[in-house]
């Protein structure tokens, strides 16, 4: 990666900050990525309703108790991610027009929540998105079709077909991953060193 390359489709991250003219915010973070929402709630609280999706990390990334002591009530856990996905759903469906979405987690996690958003009519333009832990990226193989979550290197084996890619930076914001093409197409067997570049 250069110094100073940027590609356009590659997204940018800010930190959480309430959008005080929403009619109600909605809020989601994972894990480790709850720290956003501790300090999100640092700032100055909204006067609309405000409502907080969890999805609890490992023990080490549990901030459950310092959510709960800051939002109280509009708190919601869970340990599963099917749970979330479908209890984040239902708060869509019945969601009123004005409704501000927060989302902090890893790019998987952000992307996930972009994608339930808009099958419910949410640009990704109005959902703002922290990134406060890994880069870690999911990867998209255009060979096999297949997202491997987690990938810190330039260079991974896709989950799917086994291939040695080359982790691009252009981004799908419809499969909320980067693009990975197989390293050693024009030379069979010849697959450089991988070099940690997104940890």
């Amino acid at each position: 990666m250069q110094h100073g390359y940027w590609i356009r489709s590659k997204p940018v991250y800010t930190s959480l900050a309430w959008q005080y003219r929403a009619q109600a915010h909605m809020v989601l973070a994972h894990g480790e990525a709850g720290r956003a929402v501790l300090r999100l709630y640092q700032q100055r609280l909204p006067e609309q309703p405000v409502s907080v999706l969890y999805l609890v990390g490992d023990e080490e990334a549990d901030y459950t108790a310092s959510l709960r002591a800051l939002a109280g009530d509009c708190l919601l856990t869970f340990t599963k991610q099917e749970a979330l996905w479908a209890a984040f759903n239902a708060a869509l469906a019945s969601a009123c027009m004005g409704t501000r979405l927060y989302a902090a987690g890893n790019e998987a996690f952000l992307w996930q929540v972009s994608t339930l958003a808009a099958s419910h009519g949410v640009l990704h333009a109005d959902i703002m998105r922290e990134q406060p832990a890994s880069l870690a990226r999911p990867v998209y193989c255009v060979h096999c079709k297949t997202i491997t979550p987690h990938v810190t290197t330039n260079i991974a084996v896709c989950s799917g077909c086994q291939r040695h890619l080359f982790v691009r930076d252009h981004f799908s914001r419809r499969l909320g991953a980067y693009m990975g093409l197989m390293v050693d197409a024009e030379a069979p067997g010849e697959v450089p060193a991988a070099e940690e570049i997104y940890p």
